[in-house]
């Protein structure tokens, strides 16, 4: 039986594995390479530079690229029991703003090189205005022969003092309001990790592609933390956009795991070859639906069945996985070990209800904007609306605010879309609802296919007997899908480009 001990510092816990595997490489980027001994060496001394800028700051921010410099800043913040506040750097300045001040940040930690690459100046400019902005390039002149003999030594004294437990935040995206910070504990993610381990079968001479930014959970937790937990290879990248070069790159590292989203799924395929994805042993799709015709590419393309599975940023993330062993097509596999889960009717919804979740990896709560923190009640709230069936698979029908009211009936945007995949025979269908006097709402469907016929898709909807409301309003061409940071499509900015026409 998984037990998890209350007691996590998730500094300790990468100090366990180096013991016992000092010259294992366990992170890599495109420029460098870290083995356990070296990477503890890194952080010993980091922490002690970190200390020095901002000593008695309880949570610092971090605003930095998908490389093992960001993991180094982040366990070195874990051994000072500092709380690393991660910024997504994708949001712009106005949301940026609000985050730090959710978190009352005084110091955002970021570097020169990555600030002029991205372009981001003017966001900087910005967030000067608000915090001290400390550059890892002047902290790494910073250091000294001393802090390298005294790290060296530090790192290789076994007996490290017990830390306290801490907290990582993160933002959710915020595309209502103003963006909420996620506190995890370093026991939420501990637990998830150890029951992810325990639910599917990851070995320890797998190799994790990841090339989701810490920012994003899954990112941070199995791209980032995991290998150091679990003992398994991390190559990180810097940026899930790069189609072309991924493929490349995991033929290069000849990565066995294998984690992105729908849309990143569906324009690797476009470039990626057979060969270059002969390595990979377990593919996973999270943050958005796997939709069918991309699940159907990568078996007869490549012959990979991608796993979906499902999380949130508040479940640390993984909440359910498919693994090899227990898959049903449709469904985002099993509740993880220790995981409770009930399902609460939800008036007008036929099918499914609310999920709600309890489990160890379950957040602490909530930092609102101007209000603080907001514990997390006994069950949370996911807010999807799912059904778990005698098995015990989970299937996400939709999120509730993915649901139009029409002439009185909840119609799911998610059903729109899956029609227009069957009835056209491909995916490229994003469907939103806005306000309309006659009735409540009306739904817009986006599309990046050319000439779409409504008439063909009107007599689709007849055909399936299903009723006329599921038909949008009308189907605009886009030249391309808004995407969050995550990955998943940006369905807010969907929902004002509908309004403004």
């Amino acid at each position: 039986m998984l037990q998890i001990p209350e007691d996590v510092n998730l500094f300790d816990e990468m100090v366990k594995q180096a013991k016992q595997h000092p010259k294992k490489v366990i992170i890599e980027d495109l420029t460098s390479s870290f083995t356990y001994n070296k990477f503890l060496i890194a952080v010993t001394i980091m922490s002690k530079k970190i200390n020095e800028v901002v000593k008695n700051e309880d949570r610092v921010g971090i605003f930095l690229p998908n490389v093992v410099a960001q993991v180094i800043v982040l366990f070195s913040l874990f051994k000072n029991e500092q709380k690393p506040c991660i910024l997504n750097f994708t949001m712009g300045p106005r949301n940026i703003i609000d985050c730090m001040e959710t978190a009352s940040l005084k110091t955002v930690l970021t570097s020169r090189e990555f600030i002029k690459k991205a372009d981001l100046g003017y966001v900087i400019e910005e967030m000067e205005k608000e915090v001290k902005i400390v550059y890892l390039e002047d902290l790494k002149d910073g250091i000294s022969a001393f802090h390298k003999i005294s790290g060296l030594i530090e790192s290789r004294v076994s007996r490290f003092k017990k830390r306290d437990s801490s907290e990582v935040i993160l933002f959710t995206s915020g595309t209502e309001s103003k963006p909420k910070g996620v506190i995890l504990t370093h026991r939420n993610i501990y637990a998830n990790i150890k029951q992810v381990l325990a639910h599917i079968d990851v070995k320890e001479n797998d190799r994790i592609f990841n090339p989701l930014p810490l920012f994003h959970s899954f990112g941070m937790t199995v791209g980032s933390i995991l290998p150091f937990i679990g003992n398994v290879k991390s190559f990180l990248y810097p940026s899930p956009l790069s189609y072309r070069e991924i493929p490349k790159m995991i033929q290069k590292d000849k990565s066995t795991l294998f984690v992105a989203t729908n849309t990143f799924f569906n324009n690797y395929a476009k470039f990626a070859t057979k060969e270059q994805f002969q390595s990979l042993r377990i593919v996973v799709a999270g943050a958005e639906k796997l939709k069918d015709d991309v699940r159907e590419t990568y078996k007869t393309k490549f012959g990979i069945t991608i796993l979906e599975g499902y999380g949130a940023t508040e479940t640390s993330p993984i909440i359910s996985l498919n693994t090899p062993k227990a898959l049903k097509e449709g469904t985002v596999g099993k509740l993880l070990p220790l995981m409770e889960a009930k399902i609460a009717k939800v008036e007008g919804v036929d099918e499914g209800g609310n999920l709600l979740l309890k489990g160890p990896n379950v957040m602490k709560g909530y930092l609102i904007h101007g209000r603080g923190f907001v514990p997390c009640g006994e069950w949370y709230n996911t807010g999807d609306i799912a059904q778990i069936d005698k098995d015990g698979f989970i299937k996400i029908i939709a999120r509730l605010k993915r649901f139009a009211k029409i002439a009185g009936e909840m119609i799911s945007l998610n059903k729109v879309e899956e029609l227009a995949l069957e009835c056209y025979g491909e995916s490229d269908f994003y469907a939103v609802s806005i306000p309309d006097k006659r009735k409540g709402e009306q739904i817009i469907m986006f599309t990046t296919k050319g000439k779409v016929s409504t008439r063909e898709f009107k007599k689709f909807i007849k055909s399936k007997k299903m009723s006329m409301l599921y038909m949008p309003s009308e189907i605009e061409y886009i030249d391309e899908i808004p995407l969050l940071g995550s990955g998943k499509p940006n369905y807010w900015k969907l929902e004002n480009l509908a309004k403004n026409e």
